[in-house]
């Protein structure tokens, strides 16, 4: 009895280990998948980008932008965020001028991560502006960046990644 009982007792440990052993490959995602939202807004009369990522990618790329760890809740998270997203995203006008987008501000929840940005500008169909997106691209290499470009009722979408970081958008005319 006492022999069972320890054969149990050893398989039952053995099993847990194999268990844990799998848990990082269900834990961990296979994906990574950024996307940003372009739009003029007749209200404020800005141009409004909004981007969107998983919290925890967002906190290892950035960390290893600056070269130390980093959490959203830190007291510079501000600050460490709009550094990060200047340096990696950012837009042209038709003319090739660059865009310098002001910040406005970062919020996130235990999953996602959302930047804010926007500049005053006259209404424009964004038609030839080149997009470049460059986020989390260092870090993941298989990371896919989504831009939906909105001009009225139409949406524009542009797919960026580490072979193709930056896209004109193609109005079709």
């Amino acid at each position: 009895m006492m022999k069972t009982l320890k054969n149990n007792i050893a398989r039952s440990i053995i099993g847990l280990i194999a268990s844990c052993a799998l848990l990082p490959q269900v834990a961990a995602h296979k994906y990574f998948f950024g996307l940003t939202d372009v739009s003029w807004n007749p209200h404020s009369g800005n141009i409004e980008v909004i981007h969107q990522y998983t919290l925890h990618d967002v906190e290892l790329a950035i960390g290893r932008f600056f070269d130390e760890p980093f959490r959203i809740d830190q007291p510079d998270a501000d600050q460490r965020v709009k550094e990060w997203i200047n340096a990696r995203f950012s837009m042209n006008d038709a003319s090739g001028n660059p865009t310098k987008l002001n910040w406005v501000g970062v919020e996130a929840d235990f999953q996602n991560l959302w930047i804010y940005q926007e500049k005053p500008h006259t209404k424009t169909d964004f038609c030839n502006w080149n997009i470049t997106n460059r986020v989390m691209l260092s870090t993941y290499p298989a990371q896919v960046n989504t831009v939906n470009v909105e001009t009225g009722n139409i949406t524009r979408g542009v797919t960026l990644n580490e072979q193709r970081d930056t896209k004109k958008i193609n109005c079709g005319e």
